[in-house]
Formats: C-alpha cells, structure tokens, sequence
C-alpha cells in the first residue's frame, strides 16, 4: 500500500500530473456540497418543474459577495445544460442565466437575454420590439426558467428607473409563465421588496458564509 492508496482514483491521477496542471487544479474553484447549497439546489429543482400557471412561484438567492452564490447556480446550470437539439427547430435552453445590466434599463435587460441566447439584435431597436424578440425566443427554445444574476444593481437607477426594470421581469414571469430566480447580495432583497406585489411571489433563501467544519 502506498501513500497515495487511500485516495479516490481521480486524485491519484491528480498528483501523477506535471507541477503547472496540478498547481492549476488546486487553484481551481470546488463544488462543496454542504447541506444549505443542496437544499437551494432542490429548491430550484422544485421550481422548474412546477407546472406552468398564471402567477409562478419565485427564488430570490441572496448573501454575501463571495459566498458561493453563483458556484451554486453554475452547478444547477450544469444539471440542465442546453440542447442543441439537431432533430428540431431550435435548441432547447430549459434555463437561462443572464446578469442585470450595471444601468437599470428595460432595454439593457432585454439586451442581456438576447446575449445569452445568441440572437441577432439592434441595441438601438425600441424596447417593445426587443421585448416581443425576448419572448418569441424564450418560448422557441422552451425556456422553463429565467436566472437573473447581480439583481441588486435595480437600485442602482432611480425609483422610476427601478420600477420599469422589476416591471419588465414581472411581465416576462407571467407571459412565460415560468418562475424567476434572483440572485445578489442583501441589496437583492430590497430590489424586490420594491414591488410588493412581487415582493409576495419571491421564495427568500439567503446564503450565509461558509466555514470549514460548519454550515
């Protein structure tokens, strides 16, 4: 028995691997599976196969810069990944994350989702022309849920500006039908307690700091 036996096969392979791989693995971000992240992931699994309904029910992830927030939707994305779906019309995307603009703006969000979704558009195209372009995309491609990354920079605009841009997500949840996921710091939650009648849509789950040996 060597010194290396009782690891799993995968790290004996690690350390076989020159000094510059191994040192890039180790400086590589790891999937810690502890109990709060695998009850957000059910959580989200719940959501997206909640049957389609007039008024879909929401997540809104929130806590800390830096405490796994997106490492936790990035594991989700990777359990559902897109189809390119060779046999059909178009690919099949079941969930979509985009990040909220830096500027609060209708146009910008719309602008994000066109970006993810690869499609052609003028920036300079009126926003109800992008909105139509948003929603006959995401039903083409089956879009079952929508993850908007960043969500707290809402506040970043005035009250005005803040409310066009939770109206826009309010509409794109209830045309599609399909619940919405949040995510962003403690900012998040004020971004959308701004409209109460989304407010009362949104699921909170906050994130806290995770520390070796606790969760």
């Amino acid at each position: 028995m060597t010194k290396a036996d009782h690891l799993s096969q995968a790290a004996q392979n690690a350390l076989r691997l020159p000094d510059d791989q191994r040192l890039e693995r180790i400086s590589g971000a790891r999937w810690m599976g502890y109990t709060r992240a695998q009850d957000i992931l059910t959580k989200l699994g719940d959501l997206l196969a909640y049957p389609r309904q007039p008024r879909m029910p929401n997540l809104l992830l929130y806590g800390a810069t830096g405490n796994g927030k997106t490492m936790i939707i990035n594991r989700f994305l990777a359990r559902h990944p897109a189809d390119d779906n060779p046999e059909g019309d178009a690919a099949v995307v079941p969930v979509l994350a985009v990040q909220a603009p830096p500027l609060p703006s209708e146009s910008r969000l719309y602008d994000a989702i066109l970006e993810a979704l690869f499609a052609p558009y003028k920036p300079r195209d009126h926003v109800s022309k992008k909105q139509f372009q948003v929603l006959r995309l995401l039903r083409g491609v089956q879009t079952r849920m929508l993850i908007i990354d960043e969500v707290h920079h809402v506040l970043v605009g005035s009250t005005n500006q803040q409310r066009v841009v939770m109206n826009a997500v309010k509409y794109l949840s209830n045309e599609l039908q399909i619940p919405l996921v949040g995510v962003g710091t403690l900012e998040a939650v004020r971004a959308i307690q701004a409209d109460p009648q989304l407010a009362s849509r949104f699921y909170r789950a906050e994130l806290p700091l995770w520390r070796m040996g606790r969760e």
